[in-house]
């Protein structure tokens, strides 16, 4: 268990945590993941953390890893608890492990549309670096995401002296 700040503990998250976690999930995703795919990335060995605040989960992240690669497959905060630095505060928790752990890069993928998470993204020292087309499903059809990149070799000394975004 890892303290973030305002009282915010990251820990793994556990099979009891995805009733909130789907919830969240809900809240916050035009096409959520349901609670089998959380399940699922149990079984994969992904790395599935939750968030928590005085006993109540408020948000999550899931990352895989392959050789010296990472992918941010998922990050939420709960729609009360959003513009409180806590996605950052998250981030920036997680990119120090996984540069220890002698990975290289960490990519994601972010909706066209959700510009407020492309500016976070890039403040950190994610860059873009494509787009994948039709990638995500919406109400009406499909949208982009901006594929990024942030090489965890030459992170580190910008993100130490950044405050939360």
């Amino acid at each position: 268990m890892t303290t973030l700040h305002a009282g915010c503990l990251l820990r793994p998250m556990t099979e009891a945590d995805l009733p909130d976690v789907v919830a969240i999930e809900d809240a916050t995703q035009p096409t959520p993941w349901s609670a089998q795919v959380f399940r699922d990335c149990f079984g994969s060995h992904y790395d599935c953390r939750v968030v928590e605040r005085d006993n109540a989960i408020i948000g999550f992240v899931v990352l895989s890893s392959v050789l010296d690669e990472a992918h941010l497959l998922n990050i939420a905060v709960a729609p009360a608890m959003q513009r409180r630095g806590i996605a950052w505060a998250v981030l920036k928790e997680i990119i120090p492990e996984y540069q220890a752990r002698a990975l290289r890069y960490l990519y994601l993928e972010v909706r066209e549309s959700n510009v407020g998470a492309q500016a976070l993204y890039a403040h950190l020292g994610f860059q873009n670096v494509g787009q994948r087309k039709h990638y995500y499903r919406t109400r009406d059809g499909r949208e982009n995401a901006v594929l990024m990149m942030l090489d965890l070799s030459t992170v580190l000394e910008r993100l130490i002296s950044r405050e939360r975004f």
